[in-house]
């Protein structure tokens, strides 16, 4: 670590000489050792630097990082400290690059460091290095003295096989092969320790104090715990800030979170919209049917079902959705949660238009819509002017559907919602073909569709395509038409959603496409 620092300094970045971090590092260099691994000072301070955006993890020394911490930068575990070798080279090129940001956004680097291009040398960045010294040491003791190395080995070995014993003759149990191996390897890690909690429970375990040992080792989990949920609402926060923009970085990152706090409602249920968004509906449904199990009141519980309702009706399964949504809408009533209960009136309705009862829709989306002004929520608004405009149409009124939706679309603006934007771009379109207005409904469509690929909204691609191939075949392009209903088919099948899918197959006959095995050509 001593190398490494002077070799970074001489590369132009301000080394911090300390093991810990003060808050002004532009990076914090991780040297992973294997007693590092083991070191809850350095566990600790890696949390720390994950979750203040600064984290730079290297190995030093052959070893196994924690992989809730995420992959090393760099394997210096063969680097002897010099600054031309190819590795110490590639190390500072890209901690360069992500100290300027110019490394992929799904790395989510925030660093304080803005440029570097004029600022001189000692103003690549403030980096500072941690590490187990004392690991360290002995590394360097076992490169310059392989005997003393492989006879501090074997007195280790000796020592993990001396408590295994007290272990198992305390226990009076016997232990199979593999549970043998698990506990030897635990006492090995553990007795690798040399710091902090676990080091010292290291100590006593070493000397049979297997109580004592106990309740460090439990002292250290509780302290853990505590970075496991920061890292956890770290990972939330991630994902909130990409949700709108870069849907595959926000699922990773509310995926992580839930990785790490799995009965985290909130997490849960954005992980579960984004799935809902690319068409994942099958595992939306296990990540909503999980955010039910851990609900811890009534308003989740009702979140839970709301949302299972969705799914299913996405699925076109509108009997379990429609029993979903009545039991959600039944608990937000009697917790008088409004917005609950308008978004609950909102999907029944829906599901009521589509079974055919239009009255009953008609009156549970416009209460939908009330709620929706009266709570100043837009975009529940934007979301009910959106239902009411599908009524409208489907009874023929397009003036009112296109002022319904031209309303969901101004919300949905103004909020910065590309789904949405997405979504009402596709409506607007279907009320201006149901119009004949062809050239208007086609750019309508393409700005629909790149801007639901962009966003990764399956179901609104596919949508805006099944539009797109309609009006290549008013025009008379056959070609362009199969190619479009054939995207449209293949996305709605792979979303699941086999009722939409089902009318392309005709429509791709009558157009003279040839089925084949993998799907239908032209």
């Amino acid at each position: 670590a001593l190398q490494l620092g002077r070799a970074l300094e001489a590369a132009g970045f301000a080394l911090i000489d300390q093991g810990a971090q003060a808050g002004g590092e532009d990076a914090v260099v991780i040297c992973w050792t294997p007693a590092a691994v083991a070191s809850d000072h350095v566990n600790m301070e890696a949390a720390r630097a994950r979750k203040a955006k600064t984290f730079t993890p290297i190995i030093l020394a052959p070893c196994t990082p924690p992989a809730n911490l995420g992959r090393p930068l760099a394997d210096l575990s063969g680097w002897h400290g010099d600054s031309t070798s190819r590795e110490f080279l590639s190390l500072v090129s890209t901690l360069h690059s992500r100290l300027s940001r110019r490394l992929f956004s799904g790395d989510l680097w925030r660093s304080r460091y803005l440029s570097w291009g004029g600022l001189g040398a000692a103003g690549l960045g403030a980096v500072a290095i941690v590490a187990n010294f004392g690991d360290l040491r002995q590394t360097i003791d076992g490169a310059l003295n392989p005997a003393a190395s492989e006879r501090a080995l074997n007195e280790t070995n000796a020592k993990v096989e001396e408590v295994l014993l007290l272990l198992k003759q305390k226990s009076g149990q016997d232990l199979s092969d593999e549970a043998e191996a698990a506990l030897r390897e635990s006492i090995q890690r553990l007795l690798a320790a040399q710091d902090g909690a676990r080091g010292a429970a290291a100590q006593k375990l070493a000397s049979g104090n297997f109580e004592g040992a106990m309740m460090d080792l439990m002292g250290a989990a509780d302290e853990g715990e505590k970075v496991v949920a920061g890292l956890a609402e770290t990972w939330m926060e991630i994902g909130a800030l990409a949700y709108l923009n870069d849907t595959f970085t926000a699922m990773d990152a509310y995926k992580r979170a839930t990785e790490l706090a799995p009965e985290n409602s909130e997490a849960l249920n954005m992980l579960g919209s984004l799935y809902m968004r690319t068409g994942r509906h099958e595992e939306a449904i296990k990540v909503y049917e999980t955010m039910q199990y851990v609900a811890e009141d009534d308003e989740q519980h009702a979140v839970a079902l709301g949302n299972l309702g969705f799914a299913y009706f996405s699925l076109d399964l509108l009997d379990d959705a429609e029993r979903y949504f009545r039991d959600a809408l039944e608990l937000n009533e009697r917790t008088s949660n409004l917005a609950g209960v308008g978004g609950d009136l909102r999907d029944l309705g829906e599901v009521l238009r589509l079974k055919g009862d239009d009255e009953k829709a008609s009156e549970y989306m416009r209460r939908a819509l009330k709620i929706a002004q009266d709570t100043k929520d837009k975009a529940s608004e934007a979301s009910a002017h959106l239902r009411l405009g599908g009524l409208a149409q489907g009874r023929g009124r397009l003036s009112e559907a296109g002022a319904a939706y031209t309303r969901a679309r101004q919300i949905w603006e103004e909020l910065g919602d590309i789904e949405g934007r997405a979504v009402a771009l596709n409506s607007l379109a279907s009320v201006d073909l149901d119009r004949g207005r062809i050239d208007a409904a086609k750019t309508l469509l393409d700005e629909a569709l790149k801007l639901a690929q962009d966003m990764a909204a399956r179901e609104s691609e596919a949508y805006a395509l099944g539009l797109l191939g309609q009006i290549a075949e008013k025009r008379g392009d056959r070609i362009e038409a199969i190619n479009h209903y054939r995207d449209a088919e293949f996305i709605y099948r792979q979303n699941g959603q086999y009722t939409l899918a089902a009318p392309f197959a005709d429509m791709m006959k009558a157009l003279g496409a040839t089925p084949s095995p993998e799907g239908p050509e032209n």
